[in-house]
């Protein structure tokens, strides 16, 4: 038995926070077998030239298929088994993987299901160092680089024709990703649209809206609110394309979502609007970028999935937002981001 096998379920943001780590494990032992369980489809984020076996689990996977993926993951045969997720799930997926070194982290219960624990002294540091602090404890060590996604051509066509059906690209170039996880951590749609209207003012460029997994309803919705000269959306991509979209903007703006770590991970500037969720773990890094958050709101970064009021993202006004972003990313009118 040989190689190693890395769990991280989800979310999207947390396999782009990956990324640094797999380079750097790949650097060190460029022939073994490396494997990486994820949740279905957020493997095709996963740089090809790292030579990753991917292993997914769709996100509502039953027994059944979950016994077909052990089995497939006790064909592979590593000899290691490093969790970054240690949940419930993943913690029984670790015992019955055959994988006699496992290592977790050190939660309640789940710990007996680890030959090995690790408990970070700040769990709320940024994923990348978290994951590198949990290897590093573990005796892998090594640079870790921001993850700097690149997409072959072919993708990169494939996301200006989803953007643009040949048409030339607008420029300045502003992307929005209106859709979150949970209530809480949203933006009010109609801040959005004000948003796009104040951009529109300025520039006379309209706002790319974009859009996952059934949210492409919500996107054409915002569009409509907003008027088709002033904004639009695009056509259905993978996730590597998607990638490959958000490199093509000047500017893009979310909540923290999945999107935002992969804008960050293409290097596009990118406004990260922050409420319920930990900043520090997630955000940005880099001057290119922008994280907003309203500092008067007592229970700031709360983690609460429902919230009765949601002022942490409701007093962060429109017209607040812009006045950021232009003093963040000046602004020619019918000109190009001045970066």
């Amino acid at each position: 038995m040989s190689g190693i096998l890395i769990i991280r379920l989800k979310g999207l943001g947390d396999i782009v926070h990956l990324i640094p780590i797999l380079r750097m494990i790949r650097e060190s032992r460029s022939s073994q077998a490396i494997g990486l369980l994820c949740q279905k489809p957020f493997g095709q984020i996963i740089p090809p030239e790292l030579n990753i076996r991917i292993f997914e689990l769709p996100a509502h996977a039953g027994l059944l298929e979950t016994a077909r993926l052990l089995k497939e993951i006790r064909r592979a045969g590593f000899a290691q088994l490093y969790d970054l997720y240690s949940n419930p799930r993943t913690a029984v997926i670790s015992l019955l993987s055959g994988i006699k070194e496992r290592y977790g982290f050190d939660y309640r219960i789940r710990r007996w299901a680890y030959t090995k624990t690790f408990k970070p002294a700040n769990p709320n540091r940024h994923l990348m160092y978290l994951f590198g602090e949990f290897f590093s404890h573990f005796g892998i060590e090594g640079e870790l680089k921001h993850p700097s996604l690149t997409m072959p051509e072919t993708t990169r066509n494939k996301a200006i024709q989803a953007i643009s059906q040949n048409a030339r690209l607008p420029r300045p170039l502003l992307g929005i990703n209106p859709h979150t996880t949970y209530p809480s951590k949203a933006w009010p749609e109609e801040y959005y649209v004000e948003l796009i209207k104040l951009w529109f003012e300025h520039t006379k460029k309209p706002v790319l809206v974009t859009w996952g997994p059934g949210e492409r309803q919500a996107a054409e919705r915002i569009v409509k609110k907003a008027g088709k000269d002033k904004a639009f959306t695009h056509e259905t991509v993978r996730i590597d394309e998607f990638a490959a979209m958000l490199a093509h903007l000047d500017l893009f703006l979310t909540a923290d979502t999945g999107p935002m770590n992969i804008a960050w991970a293409v290097n596009t500037p990118t406004i990260a609007l922050f409420g319920p969720t930990t900043r520090e773990a997630v955000a940005p890094r880099g001057e290119r970028h922008l994280s907003l958050f309203n500092e008067s709101i007592p229970c700031l970064q709360c983690h609460l999935e429902e919230c009765s009021h949601k002022s942490c993202m409701y007093n962060m006004k429109p017209e607040w937002v812009f006045a950021k972003i232009s003093k963040k990313y000046p602004l020619k009118k019918h000109g190009n981001t001045d970066e």
